[in-house]
């Protein structure tokens, strides 16, 4: 979601690297959540940071981030769900002039779980710069580092590079983050959801209670209605005024007006009941009944797909494109649509045309795991006769941002207040 490039000193034009030395340092830092509200670490000089720090050599980025997360804050029950963005530094070292220190931080979406506090493990030098837990609205940290940063700014002698003062190392990197993070709904969502991921990918299936709706082979189970409201409750304590449009609700509110939420919770709920490892939570956020971000998240490959409107899409912290491939080179995913019988012969005199046209098919079972297939590059062309807008509202946003077009079947603009046919592709197969 953001790359951060911070390269205040370079290295000259004739230089040779072997006539300096490069430090070169991973770190870890959490972007934690708790309902709207940020977990943040702000010390004397009043500035704010995200939590985290170096990687040790037996570690896990994980296990790091959540020690790190232990002894800054004291906050020990966390959740990391996925990388979201990384930045780069680089500076003349503190101590050699002909050393170059390098730090990547790489930056993950948290959630707070509840407030259990752990015993004070604070290392020396954070407790000299009175490093104290806050929770704070990400605009206010945002406007704090500003002011702090201007001045820091101001103050600076060298006027060739942005060497802080050491009490603000790490200010103007906290600040860039900040210019992001203080509107990436996308980061709200996947805090509120990925554990739910974690529900269906432990799911104890000797207790799964299971019931029909109306169509053939139309499950619906508990964890269907329980993720469900789980979801529900989740996100509307983050956006108190949105509409919740979901799957296993029987009325659904309009969404033309204001923030609202399309929700299936479980994208895939046959393949979810026979333990067939292709099922997801999907969510489409709208303004004014327009896509405005999407979350897609596969636990069993422990894949978050996420896009927001006018800013790309990603996996796990990585930019997805569509392909460039043409159909003869093409996969093509569909999708059975076998709660509506009249849909057969047209869904597989389809299927047989892309077959004599395309390398091979495929069916999954997941309309949105098939979707971000499309947006990831992975195959080229998706269709089903008739899915329903929880289906494919976060994976029409994130076909879309990675460079793709989706429509009805017949090329018209889908509709997300009722079923339609769903055509995906990467803009070039057809």
């Amino acid at each position: 979601m953001f790359d951060i490039d911070l390269t205040y000193d370079k290295l000259p034009e004739e230089a040779v690297i072997d006539d300096y030395k490069i430090i070169h340092r991973v770190a870890v830092r959490g972007i934690i959540y708790d309902n709207d509200k940020l977990l943040m670490v702000q010390t004397k000089h009043g500035d704010y940071k995200f939590p985290g720090g170096g990687v040790g050599e037996d570690e896990t980025y994980e296990q790091a981030l959540l020690r790190e997360i232990r002894e800054e804050t004291g906050y020990s029950d966390v959740t990391v769900c996925c990388m979201i963005g990384k930045a780069f530094e680089q500076n003349i070292d503190w101590f050699e002039d002909n050393a170059y220190f390098q730090m990547e931080s790489l930056y993950y979406i948290c959630r707070l779980n509840s407030d259990t506090l752990c015993d004070d493990d604070q290392e020396e030098y954070e407790k000299a710069l009175g490093y104290r837990a806050v929770k704070v609205d990400a605009e206010e940290a945002f406007e704090t580092n500003e002011e702090l940063r201007y001045r820091a700014l101001a103050g600076n002698e060298k006027l060739d590079s942005t060497k802080w003062p050491r009490e603000l190392d790490g200010l103007d990197r906290e600040f860039q983050v900040l210019s992001v993070v203080k509107d990436m709904v996308v980061g709200k969502i996947i805090a509120q959801i990925f554990d739910c991921g974690q529900t269906i990918k432990n799911a104890d299936r000797s207790n799964v209670v299971v019931s029909e709706k109306e169509g053939k082979a139309n499950f619906v189970t508990s964890y269907d209605k329980s993720i469900q409201e789980q979801i529900k409750e989740r996100l509307l304590n983050v956006f108190p005024n949105a509409v919740f449009v979901g799957e296993e609700e029987d009325i659904h509110e309009s969404i033309e007006k204001g923030y609202a939420f399309i929700v299936d919770p479980i994208d895939g709920t046959t393949n979810f009941m026979k333990d067939y490892h292709m099922s997801c939570i999907s969510v489409g956020m709208t303004y004014n009944g327009e896509l405005l971000a999407g979350v897609v998240y596969n636990p069993y490959l422990e894949e978050v797909y996420y896009a927001r409107k006018g800013r790309g899409a990603f996996c796990n912290g990585k930019r997805i494109n569509v392909s460039n491939e043409a159909i003869d080179n093409g996969i093509v995913l569909f999708g059975t649509a076998p709660y509506y019988p009249e849909m057969k012969e047209k869904t597989f005199k389809l299927a047989m045309d892309y077959y004599d046209r395309a390398l091979d098919l495929r069916r999954s079972g997941s309309a949105a795991l098939d979707m971000c297939a499309i947006a990831a590059g992975r195959a080229e062309v998706f269709f089903e006769c008739i899915l329903c807008p929880w289906d494919f509202a976060a994976g029409t946003l994130l076909v879309r941002e990675a460079g793709g077009c989706v429509t009805t079947l017949e090329g018209e603009e889908i509709t997300l207040e009722k079923r339609c046919s769903l055509l995906a592709t990467n803009g070039v197969a057809r």
